[in-house]
Order: structure tokens, then C-alpha cells, then sequence
């Protein structure tokens, strides 16, 4: 028996040889992969990884050629045997977790990612996955940082630029949205999601004339874009060109019928103060998507308009039924039942209202109206003092915002000790007002009250975690 022994192990490669010939398929499937041959690449893979189950390069290849061949598990499970194999090897951490964004799965995509930032901070794409990954959880601050980091690294990433536009413009900063899609759109002029995103943002920045010649140059080069369509009817619905909207809209639900775009006819026939054409047009939409809480809704309000309350109301609790926190729903419907006489109805309503949005003025106001007619003097004072505390700020709001514009243009002329004093009116007036305590920061800064200034700086970062400091 030992004889036989000593022979079988002589006959047995050494380990040194097993590596040396698992490089050679590997090395070989790098060529065949170069070339463009993808299933002779996969051969060669996965005989390296026959002969050498843990080398994580090979697995990381494998993963990558799976992932060209459209076998995206089969390439996720070879990326992960790699991340297994050396939790220290870049591409497998990143090729693993830019998979996972592909496959639709961004919460598990985010430990790999890390891991990959961690491994490169330098890799400007392993940064722009983790920040699209990030706002896709709903973590819009930390998502923005990591999307302007990768812009700061590779200012050239077209897609880096359209994911920061949008997360600003989630997070309220359209300004900040309309120049990062501004960016991505020059950097890729014949992406139509980029030139769309750009036209909704300027939409909601209030640019409606470059919002509309942005849109019109999107369905001029292709008619059938009906996205492109609809947005661009609410572009000339936003500049009140009302007869332009309805001919958008007229074209499209003649073309293609959809609910979406019968309502946004509805609406701009609605605005026209065409009230017969608008019902039937809401109608349809609601008959074509039994779940959009806005057709019966707007339906409601027309209905309210043309003095038909119980099919008003009747709309409305449709509205609610579709959307439960629908607050301006809930608002109309507890008018409706006051003007009917039903009080116990209307305050419960204007008390959902407020639940649903604590900061409407009009809402506690009424409520208190109501409960004061209802006999409840208390509930009433409280509801009314309310009201009052809120319009009293929206005007402090609207005054914060003209101590600001104020302070900036002192600023400008130089008159240093004039802008702080308008800035510091403005913080008083607007405490959570993050511009009010950005540009009093900077103010302070330039007088050279620094530790003030930050302190301002920070609240402003607090309020707005979109904004950037700039270095002194």
C-alpha cells in the first residue's frame, strides 16, 4: 500500500502547479473577454476556478461576462463568492453592488457599495452608486454628498449630474436641481430623460418660457413622446396659455386615450372655465384609472363651482376613498357639509384636514367657525388662535424673505454692518429659514465674527442639507 501511495501523490500536481495553470485560464479569458468573446471567456473562468475555487479575480470576471450575457443571479452569486474570496478586491465590491442598483434591489446594494468607497474614495463611479442607491432609500443628504463627490471626481458623468438634479429637487433645492440637469444636458444633449427632467425642474423653478422652448425641442424631435407631451401642456398651463395646454392635451387623448392625460385636459378645460367639456373630460379619466385620486377630486371641485354639492361631495369622498390623507379633499368636502347645515361633518373634516396638514391656516380658521356656531367657545378660541399663529408666520416668512433680499444687496454695495443687521431680522423672523441663516453666516464670516458665523452656517447646513459652504 505505501508504494501505491508514494505513487498516487507523485502523480498528483503540486499546489504551485494547480495556481500556475489557473492563471492561465484566467489570463485566458481576459483575452477572450478583450476579443469580445464572452461564452469562450466564461469557459476559461470558470476552469480557473475549477482548479482554483477561491482565486476572487476569476470569480469578479465571471460575475462581469454572466452580467453581459443578461445572467444577472448567476452573476451576482459569482460576485459575491469574489467579495467572499477577498472582501479586499475593489471590483468585486463594486461590481456587486452596482448589480444589485441593476437589479432593482438598492437597500442590499448598499453594503457592497460602501465597502467599494471605502476600498477607493477616488472611484467616481462606485460614489454615483452610492448616492443613487442612498436617495432611493430615502437618505436624500447623505445620497446628494456622495453625488456631488462624484461629480467633483469625474465632473464628466452625465448621469451623476441627472441623479443630484433630481435628489435637489426632491429635497426642495430646485434652483440647485436646474443647474446640476442644466449640466447633465450639456454633457448629454440627446438623452431625452435629462432634457425632460430639465423641463419639469424649470417648471417648478417658474421658468415657464425656457420650460416650455425645452419641451417643444424634446416633441419635435420625436411626436410620439407622450411624457414629453404632458409635460409640456403643464409648461403652458403653468404660463396660462390655456389654449395651448387644451390643443396639447385634445391631441393626445384623440391618439391614444389615458387617464392621465384626460385629466390634465379636464384641468386645463377646468381653468378655460368650460365646465361642461371639463366634467366629461374628468369623467373619462376616472372611468380609464379607477385609482388617481385627482380626477375626482378636480371633478368635485367643478361640480362645487357649478353649485352641484351632493354630486360634489359625492366626488370628494371618491377622492378621499382613493387618497385617505387627501387634505385638500377632506378641506372642500367640510365647506360642502357646512354650507348644508351639517356641522358635526364639517368639523370632522377640517379636523382631518388638520391632521393631514397641521400648517393650514384656512383649515383651523374654519374649524374654529364652526365649533364657535357649534356652541364650543373654548375649541373655537383654540382653533381661531391657531389660524392666527400661522398667518402671523407666513407673514414673518414673507417679511424674513425681504430682510434676506435686503441683506444680500447691502451686501453688494459693501455696507457690511447693514447686511448683518437685515440677516439677524431675518433669522429673528424666520428661525428655520435656512437661506436667512446661510447668508447671515457668510455676512459674518467676511466681518470676521467666525465662531458666530458658524454656528449659522451649521443651522443653515441643518435646515438645507443641499447647500455647500463655501471655503473662506
Amino acid at each position: 500500500m505505501a508504494p501505491l501511495l508514494i505513487l498516487l501523490l507523485a502523480a498528483t500536481p503540486a499546489p504551485t502547479g494547480l495556481a500556475s495553470r489557473a492563471r492561465g485560464h484566467y489570463e485566458a479569458g481576459l483575452r477572450e473577454e478583450k476579443a469580445g468573446a464572452l461564452q469562450a471567456a466564461e469557459v476559461a473562468y470558470r476552469e480557473a476556478l475549477r482548479l482554483a475555487p477561491r482565486m476572487a479575480r476569476a470569480h469578479d470576471r465571471l460575475g462581469f461576462v454572466l452580467g453581459q450575457l443578461g445572467r444577472t443571479q448567476e452573476a451576482l452569486d459569482a460576485f459575491r463568492r469574489a467579495a467572499e474570496a477577498d472582501p479586499k478586491l475593489f471590483d468585486a465590491q463594486y461590481h456587486l453592488g452596482a448589480t444589485l442598483w441593476w437589479a432593482g434591489d438598492p437597500a442590499s446594494a448598499l453594503i457592497p457599495l460602501r465597502r467599494a468607497v471605502a476600498l477607493d474614495p477616488r472611484h467616481a463611479e462606485a460614489r454615483y452608486y452610492l448616492g443613487v442607491c442612498l436617495t432611493r432609500q430615502g437618505q436624500l443628504g447623505p445620497g446628494v454628498a456622495e453625488l456631488r463627490e462624484a461629480v467633483r471626481l469625474n465632473p464628466r458623468i452625465a448621469l451623476a449630474h441627472l441623479q443630484l438634479g433630481l435628489a435637489l429637487q426632491q429635497m426642495g433645492d430646485v434652483a440647485g436641481a436646474v443647474d446640476a440637469l442644466r449640466r447633465a444636458a450639456e454633457l448629454d444633449p440627446r438623452s431625452r430623460d435629462i432634457r425632460n427632467s430639465l423641463g419639469v425642474a424649470l417648471m417648478l423653478k417658474g421658468d415657464a418660457d425656457e420650460a416650455i422652448a425645452t419641451l417643444r425641442s424634446l416633441v419635435a424631435d420625436d411626436p410620439a413622446d407622450a411624457e414629453a407631451r404632458q409635460n409640456l401642456g403643464s409648461a403652458l398651463l403653468q404660463k396660462g396659455d390655456l389654449e395651448g395646454a387644451v390643443r396639447v392635451y385634445q391631441a393626445l387623448v384623440a391618439e391614444r386615450p389615458d387617464a392621465l392625460a384626460f385629466y390634465n385636459l379636464g384641468l386645463a378645460l377646468k381653468q378655460r372655465d368650460d365646465f361642461p367639456a371639463s366634467e366629461k373630460a374628468l369623467r373619462q379619466a376616472m372611468a380609464l384609472d379607477e385609482t388617481l385620486p385627482d380626477p375626482p377630486y378636480t371633478l368635485g371641485v367643478v361640480l362645487w363651482q357649478t353649485n352641484q354639492l351632493d354630486e360634489a361631495a359625492q366626488m370628494l369622498r371618491v377622492a378621499i376613498e382613493r387618497k385617505p390623507n387627501y387634505a385638500e379633499a377632506h378641506y372642500l368636502l367640510g365647506t360642502i357639509l357646512r354650507s348644508k347645515g351639517d356641522l358635526a361633518g364639517s368639523a370632522e373634516e377640517f379636523r382631518q384636514t388638520i391632521r393631514d396638514q397641521p400648517d393650514s391656516a384656512e383649515a383651523h380658521l374654519s374649524l374654529g367657525q364652526v365649533l364657535k356656531r357649534q356652541g364650543d367657545s373654548t375649541g373655537a378660541a383654540a382653533a381661531l388662535a391657531e389660524a392666527e399663529r400661522i398667518n402671523k408666520k407666513k407673514v414673518d416668512a414673507q417679511a424674513a424673505t425681504f430682510a434676506v433680499d435686503l441683506g444680500k444687496r447691502r451686501l453688494a454695495e459693501s455696507d457690511l454692518a447693514g447686511a448683518v443687521e437685515s440677516l439677524r431680522e431675518a433669522v429673528r423672523l424666520a428661525p428655520e429659514m435656512a437661506d436667512a441663516h446661510y447668508q447671515l453666516g457668510l455676512a459674518l464670516r467676511r466681518q470676521g465674527t467666525r465662531k458666530e458665523a458658524q454656528t449659522h452656517l451649521a443651522a443653515a447646513q441643518r435646515l438645507a442639507p443641499w447647500l455647500l459652504i463655501p471655503p473662506e
